[in-house]
């Protein structure tokens, strides 16, 4: 199972830092918008009023599309990155130079508050720590310059090390945030990935089971043929019978080689019991009407997308929700059909990093020949139907 596949808490937890950050980065946005608007008179106009209303785009963007859209990197990037921007005009934006007692401090100071965290959400622990030095050594040199307010070297060192201290254990919290995240990740990867080779081996064993038991009936009819024939035409029976044995054993050899394929009603069993590790509460009922076998990849791939569907509803649905799976088999159609009761979700609002429904169920199932449906709405729960055609 790929790992790209194992994002659903790693994808919750950077949504929910994303929300978080960004009402918070409002609120600084209008402590430095007050700042600005006091220093005004030491400030060009309509340059700085242009400079700051960008940042303040980028602001909104990034919180727009962790409220309401796809969660993306990218503007948060560009917010941190728009900070070396600023730095680098203020020479530009200062009218007035500002008094030489240490007292000023330019607006940018508050405005940098974002561009931390940002930097910390967003970028690697390498370059995150690369922008805090680059970014805390360029503003505290600002800062002692006349302007920025001729901070003493005093001044400068302690500013600089309350910026690594206040916004560097934000950066610490993210991290650790995200660690547990990837942990329970990959633990829920690996517990569908287990569920699946359970199920698998159990599949395949009960295929072998019933194998075995023909191959030993037609070795046993063969061997009885042979020791009763008494005329030619009953030896001749009898070769014709153990002729047909050894090709049932050739092909018996060929298919533990190339993975013999599973029938529709072990499949079913072996999943049910797959499910039940899952969740034993899962109410789960087969219907078979039919006796046709499916290949190892089909099999695979019905079974990963149905127990991540099921983990899916684990995670999303609620505490409290009830999950039903219903099995259905047809001449040459497989019908899967996992439902929930819980809070359910507009299936064409799923973010993108919501990688389990895109890859780990659409895609699997998609890629042996199958389709897939969902079918959900807010508070109406959820139900995922996944249906293969050997047609």
């Amino acid at each position: 199972m790929s790992t790209t596949q194992a994002t659903f808490a790693t994808a919750r937890i950077n949504r929910l830092i994303g929300r978080a950050f960004s009402a918070a980065a409002v609120l600084l946005s209008v402590e430095s918008g007050l700042n600005y608007v006091n220093q005004t008179q030491y400030l060009n106009q309509p340059l700085s009023w242009i400079l700051v209303s960008i940042l303040w785009a980028t602001t909104a963007a990034f919180t727009y599309t962790f409220w309401f859209g796809s969660a993306s990197y990218i503007y948060l990037r560009i917010h941190a990155i728009y900070m070396f921007g600023l730095l680098a005009a203020w020479p530009l934006m200062i009218r007035e130079v500002p008094i030489h007692d240490g007292t000023f401090y330019s607006f940018l100071w508050w405005a940098f508050d974002t561009g931390w965290v940002a930097a910390a959400i967003s970028f690697r622990l390498k370059w995150a720590i690369s922008y805090y030095v680059v970014l805390i050594t360029a503003t505290q040199l600002m800062f002692y310059s006349p302007l920025g307010g001729s901070h003493s070297v005093t001044q400068v060192v302690t500013d600089g090390i309350f910026t690594i201290l206040t916004n560097g254990s934000i950066a610490v919290i993210v991290l650790m945030l995200r660690n547990a995240a990837n942990s329970t990740d990959k633990a829920n990867a690996e517990a569908i990935q287990v569920a699946v080779l359970q199920a698998k081996a159990e599949a395949e064993s009960k295929e072998r089971r019933r194998l075995d038991a023909l191959i030993h009936d037609s070795v046993l009819t063969a061997l009885i043929s042979a020791t009763n024939a008494k005329t030619s035409v009953e030896a001749q029976s009898a070769a014709e019978l153990a002729s047909s044995a050894l090709d049932k054993l050739a092909k018996l050899e060929a298919n533990a080689a190339d993975g013999s394929p599973v029938f529709c009603g072990d499949l079913f069993d072996s999943i049910i019991t797959a499910a039940k590790r899952l969740d034993p509460e899962i109410e789960a009922r087969k219907d078979c009407q039919t006796h046709f076998a499916v290949n190892q990849e089909v099999s695979s791939a019905l079974t990963e997308a149905i127990l991540q569907g099921l983990q899916n509803s684990q995670i999303h649905a609620g505490l409290n929700a009830k999950r039903e799976l219903i099995l259905k088999a047809s001449p040459g159609v497989l019908k899967l059909v996992l439902k929930d009761d819980g809070r359910g979700f507009r299936p064409n609002r799923v973010p993108k990093g919501r990688l389990g429904i895109k890859n780990s169920i659409i895609g699997r199932v998609q890629s042996v020949g199958g389709e897939v449906h969902i079918v959900s709405s807010p508070g109406q729960g959820a139900t995922v139907i996944l249906e293969w055609s050997s047609n």
